[in-house]
């Protein structure tokens, strides 16, 4: 960081690069990714939920988590679902940013609650095409 002292008003205030800004920008989107694990995990645990398994999906710009499931399957999460979907694109998201532009990507998301260990399984689609033309030969 460096002062401005052309500033107007004398504004002492330290400037940060672009590259400093974004890292610290990444920095506290990952913090809040892991209090709003740390939050799901416990009220998910104090209702007996063992294991989240999501699915998602995406293309031309647009996608969503298309389903989730806990075990034990008689555990209640409706009032927590939309929570817990959003928490399940976030993750999502994070490693693989940009997959539903175009072509777009899909994948599942596996959430052992005892361990807190979160296992994600993506594929992209990548279309590709080549062209060969002739002419007059």
């Amino acid at each position: 960081m460096t002062k401005d002292p052309g500033a107007p008003n004398g504004d002492s205030r330290p400037r940060t690069s672009a590259a400093a800004d974004w890292a610290e920008r990444e920095r506290k989107a990952e913090e809040a990714r892991q209090g709003e694990r740390a939050e799901l995990r416990e009220l998910l645990r104090s209702r007996g939920v063992e294991r989240v398994e999501a699915g998602y999906d995406g293309y031309g710009d647009s996608g969503n988590v298309s389903h989730v499931t806990v075990s034990p399957t008689d555990v209640e999460i409706k009032d927590m679902a939309t929570r817990l979907a959003d928490f399940i694109w976030t993750i999502a998201y994070n490693l693989n940013p940009g997959f539903e532009i175009d072509d777009g990507g899909e994948g599942t998301l596996t959430w052992d609650i005892g361990q807190d260990r979160i296992d994600v399984n993506h594929v992209a689609f990548i279309y590709e095409s080549f062209e060969s033309v002739h002419e007059d030969v």
